[in-house]
Formats: structure tokens, sequence, C-alpha cells
């Protein structure tokens, strides 16, 4: 039996992600170019099954992140660099990105048409909708401007 609550075990996953990509990040701040060289998948490996919100009204058999996860890799990342050019302490970055891993890394079940409705017609795989910002965008603006209808769990 593990000696941590379930919320915190959870809590303790973000905060793990959050310090891999600062380690990774920390290798990689001294390129001109800011790149984030970090494959998105990364987290599917650390944080394991994120938070389900819901169900496609038509079905499943696609995983959907309801943020693309290279967004919020680049957004992890640029966080660290803002917290640099600041002179931010960086662990108190390093506690704003575990927050927003928290916030935006969530996943839908929906059909492999609507995937494909929403990485090819809409053109949506790695960004989100026109307008969309970080401080007021909703999570999930890609599934509703794509007229995808969830049942939430």
């Amino acid at each position: 039996m593990s000696r941590f609550t379930k919320e915190e075990l959870r809590q303790r996953t973000f905060e793990r992600a959050a310090f891999v990509i600062r380690h990774i990040w920390e290798e990689l701040q001294d390129d001109p170019k800011r790149e984030s060289k970090m494959h998105s998948r990364l987290f599917d490996v650390i944080i394991g099954s994120p938070r389900v919100i819901g169900k496609s009204i038509n079905g499943g058999g696609h995983k959907e992140h309801l943020v693309p996860c290279a967004l919020i890799r680049d957004r992890a990342f640029q966080m660290y660099w803002d917290g640099k050019d600041a002179n931010r302490d960086i662990l108190e970055v390093e506690k704003e990105v575990a927050q927003m891993l928290e916030k935006y890394l969530a996943i839908a079940h929906i059909t492999r048409e609507e995937a494909r409705k929403l990485d090819v017609d809409c053109k949506w795989k790695t960004t989100m909708p026109k307008g969309w910002d970080w401080d007021t965008g909703m999570i999930d603006a890609r599934l509703k401007e794509a007229g995808i209808d969830i049942i939430s769990n």
C-alpha cells in the first residue's frame, strides 16, 4: 500500500513530468533557436493515463488529446525560457509547468473519422483553433469547433 493518497500520486506525476522537461530544457537552454527537442509522446510515458473527460456520442476507437501534446510541450519549454529571461527561480517555474500540465493534459475517446476531421480537415493536429489562448481558452475547443459532441464521464 502506498503512503501517498491517490491525489498525491496524481500530483507527483505532473511534478515529475515538469522535472523531466526542465532537465531536457536545461540541456538545450543555450540553443539560439530555442527549439523544444523532445518528442511530444514523452508525456504518454511519464504521465501514463491522463484525465479522460469523456467519449464521443459516435463512439470511440481513438484516444485524442484535447490540447495537442506538441503544443503543450512547446508551451512548457516557453515557460522555462520566459522564466530564465525574467531571472525567475526555475523551481517556481517548474511548479507552474506542473500546474499547466495538470490542466491541459486530458483526453477524450473519439472515432477515427473524428480524429481525421481534427487532424486533416480542420488542420488542428498540432494546433488549437484560431483565437484560442492559454489563459482563457477552453480545453475542448477543438472538439467543439469541429462539431464533435462528448458525453462526459
